[in-house]
């Protein structure tokens, strides 16, 4: 039995869930709180963080080397469909969602969950909201008219933007009227069996 320590309303560790949907793996999750420092976590990561995937005498602690390991292991051609440069554009966008995407959505959510709105920096969110959207740009004229990032299968790179348009959405941060060919994707992708069976129990509210 695959074993998932993870933190239910983090990006990384959603998407390692909606793969695990995707592939039809049963795994059990191992609830980390916030902030917490659990002892078998820092066993089994050298960054003390999630998600970990355990499968048997296997521990992977990155989510990124998470997805190959399920590619490989469960369902070759599933998460990265396609012919190499097709497999390698959906890990470059996979990326792109982790580096960039992630980076900006992290101080946009940081700022509103810590604070109370009358406390919320205008300058600072405005700032991170425009990069948000340069992002969301970028996307939708990649995405074009294809049904999902990995052209006619919803791969990997899917899982990420998935995840990190999720934590967008429960906290505010708008992108499904601006961007028709990201709205239109992610009305789909919410509407996927995996969607439904990976959302997080709850979102962190620390104001």
């Amino acid at each position: 039995m695959l074993t998932l320590y993870q933190r239910t309303d983090c990006p990384f560790c959603w998407k390692v869930r909606i793969a695990l949907a995707e592939l039809g793996l049963e795994y059990q999750i191992v609830e980390i709180a916030f902030a917490e420092k659990h002892p078998d976590v820092s066993r089994l990561s050298p960054t003390g963080s999630v998600p970990v995937l355990v499968d048997g005498a296997v521990a992977i602690w990155e989510s990124g080397v998470i997805l190959e390991y399920l590619e490989d292991r469960y369902g070759p051609g599933k998460l990265f469909p396609g012919e190499p440069a097709e497999q390698a554009q959906i890990r470059l966008l996979h990326a792109y969602s982790d580096k960039l995407v992630g980076a900006c959505l992290r101080e946009l959510v940081f700022e509103k969950r810590s604070k109370t709105a009358s406390e919320w920096d205008s300058g600072f969110i405005e700032t991170y909201e425009n990069k948000w959207r340069a992002c969301l740009q970028e996307l939708d004229m990649f995405l074009g008219d294809k049904p999902f990032f990995g052209g006619e299968f919803f791969g990997a790179a899917d899982c990420a933007l998935a995840a990190r348009c999720g934590v967008a959405a429960a906290y505010g941060a708008n992108f499904t009227t601006e961007f028709s060919g990201i709205g239109r994707w992610y009305h789909t992708v919410t509407r996927r069996p995996s969607w439904q069976a990976a959302y997080p129990a709850s979102f962190i509210r620390t104001q």
